[in-house]
């Protein structure tokens, strides 16, 4: 990918996995300058990996957000932080995918975002908020009505209010090697677990695919007049459960078993992703191929499934490197650092028993007191303090000897 001519200062937001870590990646081959969010070390050792800059505000405080944007001189935002609103339905626990800070964290980041002066933003969003429909979604078709998507609608009617000029981008379902929820599908896969069933198509796209969407935005000479709303979506749809298959080819296993619906769960209230499993979604997203050429790497999920693979197991070839050959050398750094530095004592030499003729014309001779030992250097001891203890140490030693000589 061609270095940009004209670069950015951009934040990130969810900048440590997944589409966010993407962005940065790509982002960064481009010649932008990157700060991305980090919600701990782990995920800030990704960033600095990255050669992106870690950061730690509270998203859900437009102080902290603006704080990093005006530290970083920030020209643009891409808002990843929801993605995992838009992950692979699959994974995860039932009521996910989880919402409940969204509002929150994207008033936040927008009013961060407006005080600072953006030029240009970029926020996420999902493909299921379309109203199911027969054949594939395009922009301005009706939204769903149902509560558990009213926490994403409004999310996207902040930034559609913002005022700025940017992009909101509803795409499939995301995967992708970095991605926490695609890995533990894999997970779920390799333990023979049983999946949630799901045999509805739906659109998918690759992490790196949507990320070079981000990136071709943000760098557009083609500015908007405010917010527009765009797909994005790669390949032909696919059913989860085929989804589920595919990784398991990718990874060399057996096919996935899946859970089927007995009576009980007939009974119980459909969670969010019940109802998405059941659903069709697939989209359009011929409107963002025109606008901005963009064309995916990864025009199958087998293709991008592949190259997922591929950074598992690039990432298990470096864990064990690390380990086989780095942890000799530290341990023996860690042995070294407590080696003693101080002189022990030698031990006293024996002295013959004396004749008994001797013993009454010489006085008894006191038993010599066991020489003292200086013991191990405690860790926290300093320089000055270890060299004193060296120096009593010679100093017991030669009188030690000087004694033995006159004997």
């Amino acid at each position: 990918m061609a270095e940009s001519g004209n670069p950015l200062s951009v934040l990130v937001t969810g900048g440590a996995v997944g589409v966010g870590l993407a962005t940065a990646r790509a982002l960064l081959k481009r010649g932008h300058k990157v700060a991305a969010t980090a919600p701990d070390a782990a995920g800030a050792l990704a960033i600095r990996q990255a050669d992106a800059l870690p950061v730690y505000p509270n998203l859900g405080r437009a102080s902290e957000v603006l704080s990093i944007l005006q530290l970083t001189k920030a020209d643009a935002l891409v808002h990843a932080a929801p993605q995992i609103c838009g992950a692979v339905p699959q994974a995860g626990a039932e009521d996910a995918p989880a919402v409940d800070n969204l509002i929150e964290c994207t008033a936040a980041v927008i009013e961060a975002a407006k005080q600072h002066g953006l030029k240009r933003v970029v926020s996420l969003s999902f493909a299921y908020l379309y109203e199911a429909a027969d054949g594939a979604a395009r922009e301005g078709d009706r939204d769903a009505h149902d509560a558990e998507y009213a926490p994403m609608l409004r999310a996207e009617t902040l930034v559609r209010e913002s005022g700025l000029s940017g992009a909101i981008i509803r795409s499939g379902y995301i995967y992708g090697g970095h991605s926490s929820e695609t890995a533990a599908l894999a997970d779920a896969i390799k333990g023979s677990q049983r999946l949630p069933n799901g045999d509805r198509p739906a659109s998918w796209i690759h992490e790196d695919d949507l990320a070079a969407a981000f990136v071709a935005l943000l760098e557009s000479d083609e500015a908007s007049a405010g917010i527009e709303l765009l797909n994005a979506a790669a390949g032909a749809p696919l059913s989860p459960n085929d989804f589920s298959g595919a990784l398991s080819d990718a990874l060399g296993l057996s096919a996935p078993r899946f859970a089927t619906g007995g009576f009980f769960s007939t009974l119980r209230e459909k969670s969010l992703r019940d109802k998405l499993l059941e659903r069709e979604i697939i989209i359009d997203s011929s409107a963002l191929r025109r606008r901005i050429g963009w064309a995916p790497a990864h025009s199958s999920v087998e293709s991008g499934l592949e190259a997922s693979a591929l950074v598992w197991r690039m990432q298990d070839a470096v864990d064990a490197d690390d380990f086989y050959n780095d942890y000799e050398d530290e341990a023996a750094a860690a042995i070294a650092s407590f080696a003693y530095d101080v002189a022990l004592p030698e031990p006293v030499a024996e002295t013959a028993a004396p004749a008994p003729q001797q013993e009454a014309e010489e006085a008894p001779v006191k038993a010599a007191a066991p020489p003292p030992s200086d013991g191990p250097t405690p860790w926290n001891e300093d320089e000055a303090k270890r060299e004193e203890r060296r120096r009593k140490a010679l100093e017991r030693k030669a009188k030690r000897a000087a004694r033995q000589a006159g004997g």
